[in-house]
């Protein structure tokens, strides 16, 4: 299963963030076998949260894997097990595989090059996968209407900014697809609650929206390329916990995910 991450807004919902705890709590909880990736042209903040300090910020750690080479041997013949990977760096005994982004310096080429890949890419990607993650440019951009057409599931990635939600609601409402949302960055405090926000927009339903609250601790966690750690240290921590509330919600967030998928836990 293809589901692709999304918002109408950029760096303000907590799209990559959202994304990165729910696909490694995803791998803990339900043990498939995950594969993360993202088409942005620079290297965005979904490598870095997992992978080390030192190899985040080397270019040439990078060399060799990621969407770039697949892009090159999908060229050649169609991907296999063993193809994707070579290209990915695996976590978690392999359940969860990273394709990084790409590392190309010219973003004509890129987006030239992706375009007519990236469909091949995700298909062989899913044939080897239980489920394929996909960190989209936020927007309307070819790229992106290509990848939610290709996706079995859109995440819409929201927060608790009424604007936010009524120029989602005006101008990007996803139609023909089976849509969850995740109100991220979620403060409990607001009056822009999720019961409020479901009573003033129709779309958001119980059975299709969550939250990931604001952490403090995951978002060291995501600074420092400690995710996967954080995760694993906290995955049965105490409700009174500093972490319990937002594991506890990531938790549910997942499950919920995963029931609207129509998807059963091992």
């Amino acid at each position: 299963m293809k589901i692709a991450f999304w918002s109408n807004v950029h760096g303000q919902s907590g799209t990559t963030s959202n994304l990165l705890a729910v696909t490694v709590m995803s791998t803990l909880l339900y043990q498939y076998k995950n594969l993360i990736t993202q088409t942005h042209f620079n290297l965005n903040n979904l490598e870095a949260p997992l992978v080390s300090a030192i190899s985040k910020e080397n270019k040439e750690f990078f060399m060799g894997l990621g969407i770039d080479a697949l892009a090159r041997c999908i060229k050649s013949a169609p991907l296999d097990a063993e193809v994707l990977e070579s290209c990915s760096i695996s976590f978690l005994e392999k359940h969860l595989n990273l394709l990084p982004g790409t590392t190309k310096d010219n973003r004509e080429i890129y987006e030239n090059d992706i375009s007519k890949t990236i469909s091949g890419i995700l298909q062989g990607a899913s044939k080897y996968h239980d489920f394929v993650f996909i960190d989209t440019n936020s927007g309307k951009n070819d790229l992106t209407m290509k990848i939610i057409k290709d996706s079995d599931m859109v995440v819409v990635c929201l927060n608790q900014n009424i604007s936010i939600l009524e120029d989602y609601s005006r101008n990007y409402k996803i139609q023909d697809k089976k849509v969850f949302y995740l109100i991220g960055n979620y403060d409990y405090n607001s009056r822009y609650n999720l019961h409020n926000l479901r009573k003033s927009f129709s779309w958001l339903k119980s059975d299709n929206s969550a939250i990931i609250p604001y952490n403090t601790e995951y978002m060291d966690a995501q600074s420092d390329g400690q995710v996967i750690q954080y995760m694993l240290k906290n995955l049965d921590c105490d409700k009174d916990d500093n972490n319990g509330y937002f594991i506890n919600q990531v938790k549910l967030a997942v499950n919920k995910l995963m029931k609207y998928a129509g998807i059963e836990r091992r």
